[in-house]
């Protein structure tokens, strides 16, 4: 078997935008908020087309600051009780559930953010009470071009003999782990409860892989040297190096499942009100649309217009969202520390 160290990249970047109104013209209490979120491109996006706007519409100074994965940012709220020194934070709707069950985040209702009142009730449901989804990414195959004269067609030919060498493998403490777990336990009859299959697949594939990696920005070296066959990938980073290297994205027959981007404010956050304004400006019209074809992401709020060729690779449309599949929190959360340890005997 081949192996691989990847390495984590540590982001720790902090930036301040200030706005040149003093007040905030939304009803605000304060003219400040914090935000923690993730790094790389996502803040670099985050700031021109979210952050920069808003501050300029309200006066609301945003600090954000980059500080590691969605379960990394729920653990320091948990690790100082709902009070961890941000008002908001990017995340997935796995921690909106967690936060629910530890009662560490703060309810988000429609009278606060009357936009979450446009969001499909299969996003809302996914809230738990505690937050906003803006985004929705889908689990993709990441390919690269020249090898295939057209787009594969299914995960299984991440198995096949001509591809497996160059497959990445990602580790399930990584949710796009999980999600591509799932997906190989169905090709063999199993799922969410029951992932044998799954683990005995990733067994197989080990044997062969080119890398196991931590986070899915490890897969970025081998799309650039050009080493990596294909594997899964969420499609919002995907977008990006497509455009960038030889690699570009389909989604299986299989189907897919989803990656919900959200927002959750720590139960004793300072500026509530503050928070509540934000996300409720994210869920509008035009930042939504804004934000998708920056990020390459779906929107949350359906039904809004898109170029043909982005439509056609993202989930934009409520016949699309009501597709893709959406694990169930309960037992993702609850099984997922064994699946790590099952993922690790399995590539060792």
């Amino acid at each position: 078997m081949k192996k691989f160290a990847c390495l984590t990249l540590a982001l720790g970047l902090t930036v301040t935008l200030a706005a040149c109104a003093s007040t905030s013209t939304g009803g605000s209490t304060g003219n400040e908020l914090v935000i923690e979120g993730y790094g790389a491109e996502y803040q670099s996006i985050f700031e021109k087309e979210i952050a920069e706007p808003f501050t300029k519409k309200t006066g609301i100074r945003i600090t954000y600051t980059a500080a590691g994965s969605a379960s990394e940012q729920y653990a320091s709220i948990r690790a100082a009780s709902g009070d961890p020194g941000f008002d908001i934070a990017v995340m997935t709707s796995l921690e909106l559930y967690q936060g629910s069950k530890d009662r560490l985040l703060a309810p988000v209702t429609v009278q606060q953010v009357p936009n979450l009142a446009r969001v499909p009730q299969k996003l809302q449901a996914k809230t738990y009470g505690v937050g906003a989804i803006q985004d929705v990414q889908q689990v993709v195959l990441m390919y690269r071009r020249s090898l295939f004269a057209k787009p594969p067609t299914s995960w299984q030919t991440m198995w096949d003999p001509k591809y497996r060498s160059g497959t990445l493998i990602f580790n399930p403490a990584n949710i796009l782990g999980v999600y591509a777990m799932l997906s190989a336990a169905e090709l063999d009859g199993g799922g969410i409860d029951d992932t044998e299959p799954g683990f005995a697949r990733i067994k197989e594939l080990a044997q062969y892989a080119l890398a196991t990696p931590q986070a899915s920005a490890g897969a970025v070296p081998y799309m650039e040297k050009g080493t990596a066959t294909l594997f899964p990938y969420l499609d919002g980073r995907a977008a990006i190096y497509a455009k960038t290297t030889d690699y570009d994205y389909t989604v299986p027959g299989e189907s897919s499942y989803a990656s919900l981007g959200s927002l959750g404010v720590p139960v004793r956050a300072k500026n509530k009100e503050a928070a509540y304004e934000f996300i409720d400006y994210w869920l509008s019209d035009e930042v939504q649309r804004r934000w998708a074809l920056a990020y390459n992401v779906g929107p949350a709020v359906t039904g809004l217009p898109f170029p043909a060729d982005f439509a056609a690779k993202h989930i934009t449309t409520a016949e699309k969202l009501e597709k893709i599949k959406i694990a169930d929190p309960e037992t993702v959360t609850r099984n997922r520390t064994t699946w790590g340890q099952q993922w690790a005997e399995a590539v060792r």
